[in-house]
């Protein structure tokens, strides 16, 4: 097999399950990956998916290992200053519940906890139920995503400076800006538009509706005058729905029963199959909700290999391979996950790290200093910007990259390149503008999911349906080094603009693809949205409480804002294989593989069993108690979670009862009993208070925090975790930092989303040699903007 990108990079993975996802991450893109947990793993289907890739090491030989390796990630809060003395050249990923710094950075939080962290449950359920949470490790999974972005940075910019550093990451952070990043922005949108929903309460599938089909359920994506337009057309054009009125948004959300009284008869008399090509032919989006053992199936995933099923170990079962696919670079499953450290590992210590990445064509900066690490033990600052003189500057400086990005999961992956100092150009369609700019209600620079999403970028705006606005954006991207786009799948094909007409004459660019259901295939040419890939991905399927009308309840836009982090990975590995070989490729990640990567045990637990799991709301079939209480104030919630017995006991402790169920099989035994002491004990105060009292005596537990929590929140303004910015016409915003913390790696804060065309003239200017006095003649003649 081809080396993959990361190949000759050591990574010792000392993390529980809940960091497990980062090692896989990086192992899928060609590191040699040494799993040494700090507890026994203690298999199934979660250990097999994220632990794929991985040598077992010995515990007794984890210094040994760490010395040797090129980075640590770890979870288990080891002492990083001891480290960096030690192993100045170590790369450490510390993955935090809370930070290393603040109020609570002493905090543990089990997954429904950091969960409830997030404002994702917030916003997830149905009102008259309790805030429902994603099954699995989804927040800890954001975290171990940007460790993997952070920890790779990190290395590469050590190839310049000879430097190790701690790479430090918010589980909190990292999920409250991986799941729902829009809810700490849409309060300062309230002057201009005072219907935005910005307390972000549950409001199940929301304005992304779910109608029933005759074989189960679709689920509709529909912002522009265009979408609505052919839903209704699929509907056979019903009077009720054809008004002026009707192609106002507003007006939709608030009469969203009428539409449902006219389209469920109708969309019911049909199978989702017919209602998807009915949708693609009428131009609008309509998804299908799937169950995991459906999307295994699925003739588009089935065509694009996502999963395997033949992974040594895994007895046929259909085992998640890497999210992205790489032309040049291989990534994936090489190995199954390691079963026990019996296992003979296909390793050797060495002393020295710095040796990955020979020839790397970054250089060195010159210092002479290898053993610096931004004198952790001097200072104490393990979060700090870094020296920019001593690091070499931005790491990305000078690295331009393209950007036909529309909606979210693109835009958010150059976003993190903009802040390690990429040059991030974005070219905007005069005729068709991004679908998040319509959200401005008739000002396309005052819409607040575009400006959430296209932070750090220069905007050039081009009429691409003209010769000459195609031959600047042609020209644009051949002086490129990365071209990254998310349109519907072809579009830029037909445009000449594809990897397959840009890769000749710049043979070392990266071409980053991301569309809905990935290229090709059936379904390669429907546009989506991520409440449609969640949905298409089962992920939908078990969100959700027991005993509901319909399959989903989230209006979240995962898995958007966590794939672009993704994505970025992938993009930052094939930066790194350009500068050591001058070899560019083509990347592609389908957002549909990127929402089940997360759950991917899932899958190998249905084909297990031979059924579908079943939506259980909050509850865990291994932990108890485990579910979100009502605490004394209005909708005021709390997440606990006791993970093991010593937990439950503490927890007896706090609330004052006899421990009457002290194994975790009593407590399942006994729920509503366990759920009785807890909740008359939750009520009695408010979430805050009751979430501070269980964790002073180590009990996993956190209020459900919904976007003004998170703004007045005073261990998220300790840290830093929300940028305010001034946006030339909306004024200030408030947005969720970027959850990586470097120690010594330097990245900006990006400014503000740019005005539409803003920067033509300096673009065309600058990259093209063109003067002011041309780009005048070319805005006079409609070619720009």
């Amino acid at each position: 097999m081809r080396p993959g990108a990361l190949e000759g990079l050591r990574v010792v993975d000392h993390t529980d399950m809940r960091g497990a996802l980062c090692g896989r991450v990086l192992g899928d893109l060609g590191a040699e990956i040494i799993r040494v947990p700090p507890i026994p793993d203690a298999g199934g289907p979660a250990h097999a998916h994220r632990n794929a890739n991985k040598a077992m090491g010995d515990p007794a030989d984890l210094e040994a290992l760490i010395a040797g390796a090129d980075l640590l990630i770890d979870n288990s809060g080891l002492d990083y200053v001891e480290l960096a003395g030690c192993c100045p050249a170590l790369v450490v990923v510390a993955l935090t519940d809370m930070g290393l710094t603040g109020p609570r950075s002493g905090w543990r939080l089990e997954p429904l906890p950091a969960f409830a962290s997030s404002g994702a449950q917030h916003l997830s359920g149905f009102m008259d139920r309790s805030p429902c949470w994603h099954p699995g490790y989804i927040a800890h999974d954001c975290a171990s995503v940007l460790g993997a972005l952070g920890g790779l940075a990190a290395v590469m910019g050590r190839s310049r400076h000879g430097r190790g550093q701690v790479v430090e990451i918010s589980v909190q952070e990292a999920a409250l800006g991986g799941l729902n990043p829009w809810s700490v922005l849409i309060p300062d949108y309230l002057a201009h538009f005072p219907e935005l929903p910005a307390k972000g309460h549950r409001n199940a599938d929301g304005n992304y509706w779910i109608f029933p089909a005759r074989d189960g359920w679709v689920r509709t994506v529909i912002g522009t005058p265009k979408q609505w337009n052919g839903f209704v057309e699929v509907l056979g054009g019903p009077d009720a729905l054809t008004g002026p009125e009707w192609s106002d948004g507003v007006f939709r959300a608030r009469n969203r029963d009428v539409i449902h009284m006219v389209a469920d008869g109708i969309l019911a008399q049909h199978d989702r199959v017919d209602l998807f090509e009915r949708g693609l032919a009428a131009a609008t989006t309509i998804g299908v909700i799937q169950s995991p053992r459906e999307f295994v199936a699925h003739p588009q995933v089935v065509g694009r290999g996502f999963f395997r099923h033949d992974v040594e170990g895994s007895e046929g079962l259909p085992v998640p391979d890497a999210p992205w696919k790489l032309s040049a670079t291989p990534a994936g499953i090489r190995r199954r996950a390691p079963m026990s450290t019996d296992e003979p590992a296909r390793f050797s210590p060495r002393a020295s790290a710095n040796r990955w990445a020979p020839g790397s064509l970054e250089g060195s900066a010159g210092t002479g200093d290898l053993v610096g690490t931004g004198d952790l033990a001097g200072t104490g600052d393990l979060v700090g910007t870094g020296d920019l003189a001593g690091a070499g500057g931005l790491l990305l400086a000078g690295v331009r990259v393209v950007e036909f990005g529309v909606a979210a999961v693109v835009p958010e992956a150059t976003w993190m390149l903009s802040e390690l100092g990429a040059d991030v150009i974005k070219i905007e369609s005069v005729v068709h503008p991004d679908s998040l700019r319509l959200a401005g209600r008739g000002d396309l620079n005052k819409a607040f999911p575009f400006n959430a999403e296209s932070r750090g970028r220069r905007s050039v705006a081009l009429d691409l349906t003209t010769d000459r606005g195609l031959e600047l954006a042609r020209e644009l991207c051949t002086a490129a080094d990365v071209v990254a786009e998310n349109l519907r799948g072809g579009s830029l094909d037909k445009l000449g603009l594809g990897w397959d007409d840009l890769s000749p004459a710049r043979p070392d660019l990266v071409y980053v693809c991301s569309q809905g259901y990935g290229r090709g295939g059936p379904m390669g040419r429907m546009p989506a949205y991520g409440p449609l890939n969640s949905g298409f991905a089962g992920a939908h399927w078990l969100w959700n409480h027991a005993d509901v009308e319909y399959p989903c309840s989230t209006s979240l836009n995962h898995p958007d804002h966590i794939a672009g982090k993704l994505l970025a990975v992938a993009v930052l590995a094939a930066i790194h294989h350009r500068r050591r070989t001058g070899q560019g490729q083509l990347i592609d990640m389908a957002q549909t593989e990127a929402a089940a990567y997360l759950i991917g045990e899932v899958y190998m637990a249905a084909a297990a069993t031979g059924a579908d799991p079943r939506p259980i709301g909050n509850r865990s079939e291994t932990v108890a108690p485990h579910d979100v209480y009502r605490a004394g104030g209005d909708d005021d919630w709390v997440a606990l979670a006791c993970h093991d017995d010593e937990s439950w006991r503490r927890c007896c402790g706090v609330i004052g009862i006899e421990n009457h169920w002290p194994t975790t099989a009593a407590r399942l035994a006994n729920g509503e009993a366990v759920d009785a002491a807890v909740s008359a004990w939750m009520a009695g105060g408010g979430a805050d208070d009751r979430a501070e009292r269980l964790q002073a005596a180590g009990v996993s537990a956190m209020a459900v925090m919904g976007p003004f929590d998170h703004r007045s929140d005073e261990h998220l303004a300790a840290r830093g975790a929300l940028d305010v910015l001034e946006h030339p016409v909306v004024g200030r915003e408030t947005h969720v930092a970027n959850p990586i913390r470097f120690g010594l790696t330097a990245r900006r804060t990006a400014g503000p989303s740019p005005l539409l065309g803003a920067d033509t003239v300096e673009v065309l200017g600058e990259v093209l040699g063109m003067t002011p006095d041309e780009v005048s003649a070319l805005a006079a003649a409609g070619v720009c903007r």
